[in-house]
């Protein structure tokens, strides 16, 4: 980082008092990033399919991706949003963004002198190290360790790119800078398209050149970051001071939310070593299944934690705990709003949801779509057990408690396996492993939600009446798309399959919306206010 002595000195008031974008346009714009990226993220696994045409190499390269993204959580992971961000939005709230520069600047210094060591430690022994996923295990089939132990030698240092990445959106974030974090992502990811369009194939050099393309899509997307929101950026410089008092604190926040990130993919590791027990394919299938349901949980519940975040922290430090509680409830029923309908037409759909995404060409077979469709299946109820996850864990952090989000992850990394194992072990089948990560969810949430309602002041408030109503909506919903299904089946060509899917998503979520308005729930009345001032002004323009 470039040195600037004291260039936050002048600024010591919160951005939050400054006049800018309210709550619900920054959570607005991020979702708008989110949701591009999301698509693009989308297209990204279809054109793999198309690239990748074998399921062996398709298996390679997603598992590729699953031991570096875990070195990636043990270091950083969501330690740099939900420490860096609340932590400097708490100094900027109470006038010490000088402070809040320097100790940043520390933590920047020494998880980037960590990151290097453990980057090249992975590529050297990136053999070795995939070799564990067949420890005990003669079920796996030993090409695809090998191919993706090649190809994640260049995903290594790539982590270390889009861990910087990921520090300039923490910071810039901390300075409600949203619009600048939102968009960064979508350029990686079309980066990403195009490496994988033109070198992906069924080979292993033809891997290793997608991988190593994807490396420096990950040094552009880092450049164009900094780039973009240099202004508060060169205020960071290196500074490798681990011994100093105010690091060490952050760093004493940060070890439980690295442990608990940490413990998210490290089940999916252990997801993915089940994975590989069923027929080949069963990787690619359950990274699809993955991608789609994370899909509403991502635009919607981290479009409104990012934007939370960030606001809970400043409220707590100077304690407007009213006010926080107020923040915590509307965020965690607009994010189910949201996200209960998702899942719902999800799981009636679940098949027809994945060949429309997926299936573009004959190299995606009814048996990929029906292993992706049985996998997506059991992880519908996690769409909603993880928005509250989410929500309460960004609040933890927010309040600087990080110890429930390990406790929580803990529990959820003995339970998984074990879940896994029983399910399996019963014949359940490929479905086993989605229905294990939701009843771990259920677990976790109801561990934080007792947990972080012990501080009534804080606690979020109406949750069961909007439950109930909510369940009043989806139960009719769910039968209207179940018997509109009946009569128009997706059938004919694709783009018409498309348009069908389609039209039933409008007709879910304009009967969920109505039966909303009907039984008066706040978040579909504000909806209508929010249109009605749009079509005001837009009237009174045009007079």
């Amino acid at each position: 980082m470039t040195d600037n002595n004291g260039a936050g000195a002048k600024q010591v008031s919160s951005p939050s008092k400054k006049k800018g974008m309210g709550f619900a346009l920054s959570a607005l714009i991020v979702g708008l990033g989110l949701i591009i990226t999301k698509c693009s993220g989308l297209l990204r696994d279809i054109i793999v399919s198309m690239r990748f045409s074998e399921d062996l190499f398709r298996d390679g390269f997603t598992l590729a991706f699953t031991i570096p993204d875990l070195f990636y959580n043990l270091l950083v992971g969501g330690a740099i949003y939900s420490t860096v961000a609340p932590y400097m939005s708490a100094q900027l709230a109470v006038g010490k963004e000088k402070q809040g520069v320097r100790t940043v600047s520390i933590f920047i210094s020494v998880v980037c002198v960590v990151m290097l060591v453990c980057c090249a430690f992975g590529s050297i022994f990136s053999e070795p190290i995939y070799a564990l996923y067949a420890l005990n295990n003669d079920k796996i089939d030993p090409q695809v360790l090998s191919l993706a132990a090649q190809a994640s030698k260049m995903l290594f240092p790539q982590i270390f790119f889009i861990m910087l990445a990921a520090l300039c959106n923490g910071i810039l974030n901390s300075y409600r800078k949203f619009t600048i974090t939102s968009f960064g992502p979508v350029l990686y990811n079309i980066l990403v398209l195009v490496v994988i369009y033109i070198f992906a194939g069924n080979s292993l050099t033809k891997l290793v050149m997608t991988t190593g393309g994807i490396l420096v899509s990950a040094v552009i997307y880092f450049v164009f970051q900094y780039s973009l929101g240099f202004k508060q950026m060169k205020q960071f410089r290196f500074i490798f001071k681990p011994a100093d008092k105010e690091f060490l604190m952050l760093f004493r926040r940060a070890i439980p939310i690295l442990i608990s990130a940490s413990i998210t993919q490290i089940n999916v590791v252990v997801l993915n070593h089940f994975a590989l027990m069923f027929d080949q394919g069963s990787v690619y299938g359950f990274r699809n299944a993955s991608t789609i349901w994370q899909i509403p949980y991502s635009v919607f519940v981290v479009a409104i934690t990012t934007v939370m975040t960030p606001e809970l922290a400043g409220d707590y430090e100077s304690k407007k705990y009213s006010k926080a509680s107020d923040l915590v409830s509307s965020s965690m029923k607009s994010a189910l709003f949201m996200t209960i309908p998702s899942a719902v037409f999800i799981a009636v759909l679940n098949l027809d949801v994945v060949k429309a995404i997926y299936q573009w060409t004959s190299a995606y077979t009814d048996r990929n779509a029906q292993t992706a469709a049985t996998f997506l299946l059991g992880f519908c109820s996690a769409i909603i057990t993880a928005t509250v996850i989410h929500v309460f864990n960004q609040a933890f952090y927010a309040i600087g408690q990080t110890k429930l989000p390990l406790a929580a992850g803990i529990l959820g990394l003995v339970i998984n396996p074990v879940a896994c194992q029983i399910m399996v072990s019963l014949g359940v089948g490929p479905l086993s492993l989605s229905l294990a990560y939701s009843f771990t969810n259920v677990c976790q949430m109801i561990m934080l939600a007792v947990a972080y309602c012990r501080r009534k002041e804080l606690a979020p408030h109406g949750i069961i009446g909007f439950l109930l109503k909510s369940a009043v909506c989806a139960v009719v919903m769910a039968g209207v798309v179940y018997v509109v299904d009946m009569f128009v089946p997706a059938q004919g060509g694709k783009f018409i399959q498309l348009a069908i899917i389609a039209t039933k998503g409008i007709v879910a979520v304009v009967v969920f919306f109505a039966m909303a308005v009907i039984l008066r729930m706040k978040e579909a009345t504000y909806w209508i206010e929010r249109f009605k001032r749009l079509f005001k002004k837009r009237s009174s323009v045009k007079g």
